[in-house]
């Protein structure tokens, strides 16, 4: 017990950082890319016409994380970024549970018998049963759930990124 307790004291070394950071991003284009036909966004009537050019959007919720692991960028100072780690989870969040949702596809099953009450072989053969696609919305969520906890720890935060826009005053020795 005393062991698990102490590896999650530690901060991850800075490439394991940057390595989660592009992973996540992976994460996030593949659930959405491979479920991108069942998508349905809830949006205003207003925002109705720009609806495909938002599903598209929400790539970036893919691209800023794979960027920012793969090129070690750093923006902001520690604080700073831990409000931005927080608020992009709950952004995630938001997105997931009350903006996405998934179309399900429904089949009707459509036998037909003849009058023997004998079925037709091609009639079989034909149906197929309705693949049922991944709930982007519930997995997009969940994966908030990385960044709010990064976040609220402060512990993904690179070395680089520890100390950017701080001014040395004083050279102990």
């Amino acid at each position: 017990m005393f062991k698990l307790i102490e590896f999650f004291q530690k901060r991850p070394k800075d490439r394991t950082i940057l390595f989660g950071r592009m992973f996540f991003g992976l994460m996030i284009a593949i659930i959405l890319g491979l479920n991108l036909e069942n998508i349905i966004l809830h949006l205003p009537k207003a925002l109705k016409s720009y609806e495909t050019s938002i599903v598209y959007g929400l790539f970036i919720f893919a691209i800023v994380p794979f960027l920012m692991g793969a090129t070690g960028i750093c923006l902001l100072k520690r604080k700073y970024l831990r409000i931005v780690q927080i608020c992009f989870g709950i952004i995630l969040f938001i997105a997931g549970n009350w903006l996405i949702d998934t179309k399900m596809s429904v089949t009707q099953d459509s036998t037909t018998t003849t009058q023997s009450g004998s079925l037709d072989y091609g009639t079989i053969s034909e149906i197929t049963a309705p693949s049922k696609p991944v709930n982007v919305g519930f997995w997009i969520a969940l994966l908030g759930i990385f960044p709010l906890l990064a976040g609220i720890t402060g512990k993904c935060i690179t070395s680089k990124c520890l100390k950017y826009g701080e001014v040395i005053k004083k050279i102990r020795v």
